[in-house]
């Protein structure tokens, strides 16, 4: 009787062991599953952390980008914007105004009338910059027509044209109407045209050409007489910046630079290409999205 309780207890014994070892086991791999899944967890979340730390130091390069950019167009644009008042205060400097030239007098107020008007532009420029920073979009488009464009923005540099005895063949249609933004498509050929003057050669021709084949673009193409660029330049030019050879060169007038065409075009989705034309000079692509209306009659 006493072997059989033995027996009894140690079966007994047994089963609570292995019942005990099987909830042992039991809660082990849940709390294995557990870990894992928190592993998993932690590891997205890291992964998650790790694209965030990414995108961060991403932000903040772009606004160190575009921090100095903008220092860069306000330098610009404070530098060139002093020129009508030096003019002026040299004016008001000289005590006998009636013991001048009337000749030089002459030429004193044209050379000051044609910094007056660019620094002007300069001014309409900067605040359209402004403007462009602040939206979101740029929606104000307006139908125009792009020869008397091209027309009004040659006027404003009559004085270079003429004193650099530049001939302008413009083979744009008067009867090409788009709706685009005005005010960043002016802005965008005053300096394309301030360009071709200050870097073609005298005496040279600057070129306007129209391309119209493609059904949701159009292009307009300048072309001037000049030195061809060198690869760094153009590659400055296409993918980096125009300070540099701007800076280098010492030259004055009144864009603010190519950076800054670009930063507006890509705006209304536009862009701008430099190439060299062996043998002839340098030309500049500008596209522009488009949208044609039949010509006003």
């Amino acid at each position: 009787m006493q072997s059989q309780t033995i027996i009894t207890l140690l079966i007994v014994g047994i089963i609570i062991s292995k019942t005990l070892i099987g909830v042992l086991i039991y809660f082990l791999i849940r709390k294995n599953r557990l870990l894992k899944v928190e592993q998993l967890k932690l590891t997205t979340a890291n992964s998650i952390l790790s694209e965030q730390a990414i995108r961060i130091h991403h932000y903040n390069e772009e606004l160190k980008i575009a921090e100095s950019f903008k220092t860069k167009v306000l330098s610009i644009a404070s530098h060139d914007l002093r020129a009508p008042f030096a003019s002026v205060e040299i004016l008001l400097g000289i005590e006998d105004i009636s013991l001048v030239d009337k000749e030089d007098l002459k030429l004193i107020f044209l050379n000051l009338k044609g910094q007056v008007a660019r620094s002007r532009t300069m001014l309409e420029e900067v605040l359209l910059w402004t403007e462009s920073q602040l939206r979101d979009k740029l929606e104000n488009t307006e139908n125009c027509n792009i020869c008397d464009q091209i027309n009004a923005v040659l006027g404003i540099y009559t004085l270079e044209i003429q004193r650099f005895n530049i001939q302008i063949i413009n083979s744009v249609s008067q009867d090409f109407w788009v709706d685009t933004h005005k005010g960043i498509f002016a802005f965008v050929l005053r300096n394309v045209i301030s360009n071709a003057i200050k870097y073609g050669r005298v005496g040279g021709n600057i070129t306007l050409q129209l391309i119209d084949e493609q059904s949701d673009r159009w292009e307009l193409i300048v072309s001037n007489d000049g030195e061809e660029l060198s690869s760094e330049v153009l590659h400055n030019l296409n993918f980096v910046n125009s300070w540099d050879r701007r800076r280098s060169e010492n030259k004055n007038g009144a864009g603010l630079g190519i950076s800054l065409c670009k930063d507006l075009i890509k705006r209304i989705d536009g862009t701008m290409q430099y190439e060299n034309q062996h043998g002839i000079g340098v030309t500049v692509r500008i596209s522009f999205p488009r949208k044609v209306y039949q010509a006003v009659s």
